[in-house]
């Protein structure tokens, strides 16, 4: 019964966390899960978008890649999907298809938030096709996390054991 309780309608919610010390950032995660655990996941869509606007944005400084202030958020992830092809970061063809793919898909993304959500005064997306767009959305957000998180480990100098033989007392 626990175990069913703490299962959620979207499946990598747990990717959906605050990546920085912005209180906003945080408000907005919490914001996110109480529409997903009030079973309300078509109230969380608009303020999805602004996460992955927000978490996108702070990839992309933190890997120095140019973007502005009025930059799409499909054309952000362009961005960072093409600084990771460059570096190498994504090893198969079957990844690099599905990250360009989600450029387009982020594209309609930014669609559904402006006509189907909350964002503005709008007739709001469906049930089912919101738990979709979550899941999805959460997906590439957990797989992005992932990646972030190996490329940090690999960053990291390995634990040299110090040569007691050759301290000189």
């Amino acid at each position: 019964a626990e175990r069913l309780n703490q299962d959620s309608i979207v499946e990598n919610i747990e990717a959906i966390q605050s990546y920085s010390d912005d209180k906003n950032f945080s408000l907005l995660v919490k914001s996110i899960r109480e529409s997903i655990n009030k079973n309300e996941p078509e109230t969380a869509l608009d303020r999805l978008h602004t996460y992955a606007m927000k978490y996108i944005r702070l990839l992309c400084d933190k890997h120095h890649i140019d973007y502005d202030k009025d930059t799409p958020l499909h054309s952000i992830f362009g961005g960072y999907v093409k600084f990771l092809m460059k570096n190498n970061i994504v090893e198969s063809e079957m990844t690099e298809r599905i990250l360009k793919s989600s450029i387009s898909i982020l594209e309609s993304f930014n669609k559904v938030r402006n006509e189907q959500s909350f964002a503005h005064d709008n007739p709001i997306l469906n049930y089912n096709e919101s738990i979709l767009i979550l899941n999805n959305i959460a997906s590439s957000i957990r797989f992005i996390q992932s990646i972030e998180k190996d490329g940090e480990e690999s960053k990291k100098p390995e634990s040299v054991e110090p040569d007691w033989d050759k301290i000189p007392f």
